[in-house]
């Protein structure tokens, strides 16, 4: 880390900073900035490694399950079945093919990033203005700014003529930051160094020059910059389950594989076959549909909430969000509107609630406003004014803060389009950090008079004045009076209004000196306003407590506007409390942890302070998900389990760094989101439990059929490899994939986030049990009765039995604990379309000769497909065979 990158310029005078530095406001020679570049190098974001395709391929094949299918189809070649290891070889290149898409996506923050760096700069150097490579600045350079450019570094100002700086990139908050050249306090907030500026925020009002203290990699941007890539990527929970499933599956496929080898050999009767009936394990054990109808389920769930302005770029990340316990929200513009609006205006001693949210016109002032007083107040808001608005939303033009209280004036009745006609526009004072009030001069054309109208800082505003408008009428401003302004100020400040005074002077018919038309003037009154919450952002909130997600507020505003607007929300309630940037920064880790749990809101946060809160989060074991705009939400958003950039003022670097981009930046949708990521772990857990109940039957059947051999009497196997393969991939995949298109059930988001190392088999054993054990006793029992009848028609009648089973089982899959008869039977009409196809594949097998010879099967008689009927039915029994073992367990 650089030396200068790790002063405090800000609490240093320009003197201080320009000694430290080793230059002057003539800048460095040529022959310093030539050292010093080789000292520091150039004022560019290092390039980090990109990954490579290669190696995504390599890691498909590291899939526990996927190993199994590979040594199953080397065998399968090995002993001269091609057919098999075809068929598995297929699966296994599909497979690893779609995986290898998910994961092939390049690390595009770091060029994102790459990208905004500045190309130019205009520097003093030797006493002369010159324009240069921005990436040859160096520390010590002098730089001049001005409206419209870019900030080429970061720089300590040591002149701002009324220079305003977007900070958004780094801060997320939309108003521009008033610049100022004074040393400042040392603890400060990086937002609040109001005599700094930092690389590749923009100058949008002034100029100013400033004195280069940190380049490339040492700059704020390149502290970010590095943080992204030092993150490593977190699995989803998803993954991890699907994982631990795989293990789970492979240790049982080996553990029986290996006993009944073992067997063999002490029966002396090891051979081919035995090795068949591994393979026959393995393809019966592995649900080889699964990876494929996961992956599509989940593409489907992203099309699902494209349409609902959430586009995920990560595909695993659509089930995180339905684990997800945290939700840390960024408040401006998403859980807000991004729209200041007047709430509270006070004059003549009476205060006055406005309604409404943002800039629409709708919104009543309660009580009316019927006398001169507001009418005055109202009159200095729209006149006092350079915003306007237009007809249409995107004619809103202006500064924030004045287009709100042009929406002040027009729910009054006070249009500026209307007032013009009265007024003409003489001059105007201009705003300034050193002045804190604007005035303009406005001539009458009723009286001919001229009136000055003021707007500022309450206590910039009242000490210029002596007299206050009071029912109609001016009457001196007593020292109670002014007490009671300062009052009512402070009242609307603590409940997060930024609070605006207003006065006004009629001047005559001459124009006075501009520092008599800000003398003497009559007090109007003051206006509170604040980025009000979105109406769907409360309902947003209620809907993620019932489903036990906590809703977290981390905010770079200051601390009393963030508690006012969560508190309107639902956010800070009961015993739940809120810190700002400096007292979080004197908590420990251990601290942190204890505390995170009954903190909702974060303001006054950096990027540092973002990660924290999320790792204090994870070690509470918590799934987050972080909500963000700016380059400085970059790494919470790479950190959090599920990185939510915003679509409209989200930069390029927020979204790169993230797993889903809302379009709308609007909380509500993150809720639909986290509903729909519900709605498919609900569907993969529906479909996990179909195939693994339908593979476990298949396993049983396989083990049980070798141990009779073993133990009792020869008999062949009543499923082969080729059968397994296209139960597996055909018959179950096309229901499965069409389970995933199951609605919400209610219930759904009235249950707890699942617990992170929740498997994915939570609660539905017994199922699989059962429903394994009815089938493989359906099975046999179509293949004993039938086994007089040759060993085809055996066969054929085991693999029919079982496909019937699995059609009739997959509608007791539906939802969660419910039956066939407890769920619309037609509200999924995807799935009657599923079974349809299936039994109709299964048919064409039955009586087309070149697959009857591939699947080795016999056409079936009306009676044999009645008695397969009657076996696969008993499907239908299961979920009430599981609540009569449930029941009795309780």
């Amino acid at each position: 880390m650089n030396y200068y990158s790790e002063m405090d310029w800000h609490s240093l005078s320009q003197k201080d900073v320009l000694e430290r530095v080793y230059s002057s406001h003539n800048g460095l020679t040529d022959e310093e900035a030539d050292k010093r570049i080789k000292e520091h190098g150039l004022n560019q974001l290092r390039k980090q490694t990109r990954i490579e395709p290669f190696k995504i391929l390599i890691r498909q094949f590291k899939n526990f399950l996927v190993l199994i299918l590979i040594v199953a189809a080397l065998i399968s070649y090995l002993i001269g079945d091609m057919l098999d290891a075809i068929m598995i070889g297929i699966i296994v290149l599909v497979n690893s093919g779609l995986g290898f898409l998910q994961e092939f996506r390049a690390e595009k923050a770091m060029i994102a990033l790459e990208k905004m760096e500045s190309d130019k700069a205009i520097v003093v150097r030797e006493g002369e203005e010159r324009r240069i490579d921005a990436s040859l600045l160096v520390p010590g350079d002098i730089i001049v700014l001005s409206e419209g450019e870019h900030v080429p570094a970061d720089a300590r100002i040591l002149e701002s003529v009324n220079m305003k700086v977007d900070e958004a990139v780094f801060t997320g908050e939309s108003v521009p930051v008033e610049k100022i050249e004074e040393k400042m306090n040392k603890k400060l907030h990086l937002a609040d160094r109001r005599n700094m500026v930092f690389k590749n925020t923009s100058v949008v009002y002034g100029r100013g020059t400033a004195v280069v203290v940190a380049t490339g990699m040492d700059t704020e941007f390149g502290k970010i910059a590095q943080m992204i890539h030092e993150f490593k990527e977190i699995k989803t929970p998803l993954t991890e389950r699907l994982d631990s499933l795989g293990h789970f599956l492979g240790k049982l496929v080996i553990g029986i594989a290996i006993m009944l080898i073992a067997l063999d050999f002490l029966n002396q009767s090891l051979d081919l076959e035995t090795f068949m009936i591994a393979i026959s394990l393995a393809v019966a054990a592995i649900p080889e549909g699964l990876p494929a109808v996961v992956t599509i389920t989940l593409a489907l769930g992203m099309r699902t909430m494209a349409k609902n302005n959430a586009v995920v770029r990560k595909i695993a990340a659509v089930e995180t969000l339905g684990s997800t316990s945290v939700i840390c929200s960024d408040k401006t513009g998403t859980l807000t509107k991004n729209e200041l609006t007047v709430r509270r205006a006070w004059c003549g001693g009476k205060e006055f609630k406005i309604g409404g949210r943002g800039y629409g016109l709708a919104g009543k002032i309660s009580p009316f406003p019927d006398d001169v007083d507001f009418e005055l107040l109202a009159d200095s808001a729209v006149l006092c004014n350079n915003a306007s608005l237009g007809d249409e939303e995107d004619e809103i033009v202006g500064d924030p803060t004045e287009i709100a209280l042009l929406v002040l004036g027009a729910k009054a009745g006070k249009e500026k389009k209307d007032l013009k006609k009265y007024f003409d526009f003489l001059d105007e004072i201009p705003f300034s950090s050193q002045r804190k009030r604007m005035t303009v001069l406005m001539k009458s054309n009723s009286d001919g008079l001229s009136y000055a109208y003021s707007k500022g800082g309450v206590e910039t505003i009242l000490e210029r004045c002596s007299k206050i408008v009071w029912n109609g009428k001016e009457k001196n401003i007593s020292d109670k009076l002014r007490a009671e302004i300062i009052e009512k100020n402070n009242e609307m400040a603590l409940k997060g209004l930024r609070v605006l005074a207003f006065a006004y002077k009629k001047v005559g018919k001459e124009r006075n000196a501009c520092k008599e038309i800000e003398e003497s003037m009559v007090f109007l009154g003051l206006a509170g306003m604040i980025d009000a919450p979105r109406i769907e952002a409360k309902h947003a909130v209620e809907i993620c407590h019932r489903a036990g997600i906590e809703v977290k507020m981390v905010t770079g505003d200051h601390l009393l506007t963030a508690k006012a607007v969560a508190e309107e929300l639902g956010i800070l309630y009961e015993d739940m409390t809120a810190v700002d940037g400096r007292e979080l920064e004197k908590m420990s880790e251990e601290e942190l942890e204890k505390r995170i749990e009954k903190i909702a809101v974060f303001a006054r946060v950096s990027p540092e302070h973002k990660v924290r809160i999320v790792e204090a989060l994870r070690k509470q074991g918590h799934t987050i998900a972080m909500t963000g705009d700016g380059v400085n939400d970059a790494p919470a958003l790479k950190k959090a389990d599920m990185g939510v950039a915003m679509g409209l003022a989200g930069t390029d670097v927020a979204k790169e760094a993230s797993d889903m981009v809302i379009e709308d930046d609007n909380f509500a949708t993150i809720v639909k989101a986290v509903e729909e990521g519900r709605r498919i772990y609900a569907n993969i857990r529906s479909f996990v439990k179909y195939l693994l109940s339908a593979n476990f039957g298949e396993v049983i059947v396989i083990a049980v059929a070798k141990l009779i051999e073993i133990f009792v009497f020869k008999i062949p196997t009543p499923l082969i490899p080729i059968q397994l393969l296209w139960i597996n991939l055909v018959t179950d995949g096309l229901p499965a994939l069409a389970l995933g298109n199951e609605q919400l059930q209610e219930e759904e988001m009235e249950k707890k986030p699942r617990a992170k190392n929740q498997k994915i088999l939570h609660g539905m054993l017994p199922t699989v049990i059962i429903a394994g054990v009815v089938c493989a006793l359906a099975i046999f029992a179509a293949f004993f009765y039938h086994l007089p009848m040759g060993e085809m028609k055996a066969q054929t009648m085991a693999f029919t039995t079982i496909i019937l089973f699995e059609l009739f089982f997959v509608f007791n899959c539906r939802a969660e604990g419910k039956t066939i008869l407890e769920i619309d039977f037609f509200s999924n009409k995807s799935l009657l379309g599923a079974v349809g196809v299936s039994l109709g594949l299964h048919i064409a097998v039955l009586y087309t000769p070149l697959f009857q010879e591939i699947f080795h099967v016999v056409p079936l008689t009306a009676g044999e497909w009645v008695f397969a009927t009657a076996l696969g039915a008993t499907a239908l029994l299961v979920p009430y065979l599981v609540r009569v073992f449930e029941h009795k367990k309780q």
